[in-house]
């Protein structure tokens, strides 16, 4: 019995050996029976011409089928993710943003918060999305700043189509109102006498308020102890409840708290005052005019958007940034509202990676 191979497992073998060598083609024609009149034959014909027609359909239909999809756009709603908390001021530029947008596209745009990481999980998740276009993320400076500060799980120049550029906006450094400390000055001397001890919250590692903190320190010479959170929103409230002592923000975030006496305006990061906090000095009154620091917002959506639906996004929001209702509520927000193509943001993406590298290091956090 040994050594001996049936016969059926033979012809099993010699028809695998043709499968896996022959084509569809080939293979029906050598096990098809010969004669136009095998009905083996003929149904094998027939199943040919149905997987030919099949293939050749379903390669003509799916560029047909994403033409039409990118025609349509938008035909529900739109998702915007905000990858901070509620309240921060990347959350109330975005729903600014979302309301008018939905008013230009005759569709909801709804906010999304989530938050965590110096917004990298909200941007993450952004990044892993259809690119459909009904998916974005409405983020800031960070974008291309975070993999300094930790590993990130996406390339911010490769995983995402740049949109446009929102706005900049102003940062101030506040600080708890009961902090011994009048006006900027007398903070620095009260820092320098107490190294590490004056704690600074912001949105997360890598955030525009954190590069806030990591710039004012460089330039007075001070050393302050870092706390993130998740958002602008929680810091700014963790300043307000003397948590921490100072954030380093924009306008938005802090001058609800400004105004209501919890925290106290020091400088505003830039050469001139902000309108939005007339009373409160410029880094370059107090004797620093290079403690110059604002922050920038944009909109992303995944990699490899249709340029149709890029292209409709694009001219939207040149609409939206030009209304005189969301013009208002940036400048009240210390904003100012700022269109790009999608070409030239992309560009600017480059252009501030690059800055940021060599001001931050060359390297990736790993």
């Amino acid at each position: 019995m040994f050594g001996h191979t049936p016969r059926s497992r033979v012809r099993q073998r010699r028809f695998s050996s043709i499968f896996s060598r022959c084509s569809a083609q080939t293979l029906y024609d050598k096990i098809a029976p010969k004669g136009p009149r095998s009905r083996l034959r003929r149904g094998l014909a027939t199943l040919h011409t149905a997987a030919a027609a099949l293939a050749l359909g379903a390669g003509w239909a799916a560029p047909q089928a994403q033409a039409a999809g990118a025609n349509d756009y938008p035909s529900r709603a739109i998702t915007m993710v905000v990858p901070f908390s509620p309240g921060g001021g990347t959350d109330v530029m975005a729903r600014v943003v979302a309301q008018e947008l939905a008013t230009q596209l005759g569709v909801s745009v709804v906010v999304e918060n989530k938050p965590g990481a110096a917004g990298a999980i909200g941007a993450a998740s952004v990044s892993k999305a259809a690119p459909d276009g009904y998916t974005l993320l409405a983020y800031h400076i960070a974008m291309v700043t975070v993999q300094h500060q930790q590993k990130i799980p996406y390339d911010p120049l490769k995983d995402f189509t740049p949109i446009t550029l929102l706005c900049t906006a102003t940062n101030v450094v506040a600080v708890n109102a009961g902090l011994p400390a009048k006006d900027f000055k007398e903070f620095v001397a009260l820092a320098k006498s107490k190294p590490g001890v004056i704690n600074f919250g912001s949105s997360g590692t890598g955030g525009s308020d954190h590069l806030g903190g990591l710039l004012l320190q460089k330039i007075t010479g001070t050393q302050l102890t870092h706390i993130p959170y998740k958002g602008g929103g929680p810091a700014n409230m963790a300043a307000a409840a003397n948590e921490v002592q100072l954030t380093a923000g924009t306008v938005a975030q802090s001058s609800p708290l400004i105004k209501a006496g919890k925290l106290r305006g020091l400088v505003v990061m830039q050469k001139e005052r902000s309108p939005s906090l007339p009373d409160v000095p410029s880094t370059a009154e107090m004797g620093y005019p290079d403690l110059d620091h604002k922050t920038w917002f944009g909109l992303w959506g995944p990699a490899n958007m249709p340029p149709e639906v890029v292209a409709k996004l694009s001219a939207a929001l040149k609409q939206v940034l030009a209304s005189p209702k969301v013009s208002e509520s940036f400048t009240t927000l210390g904003a100012e509202p700022k269109w790009t193509t999608p070409e030239d943001f992309a560009a600017m993406n480059r252009d501030e990676y690059d800055k940021w590298n060599r001001i931050l290091g060359d390297k990736p956090a790993q």
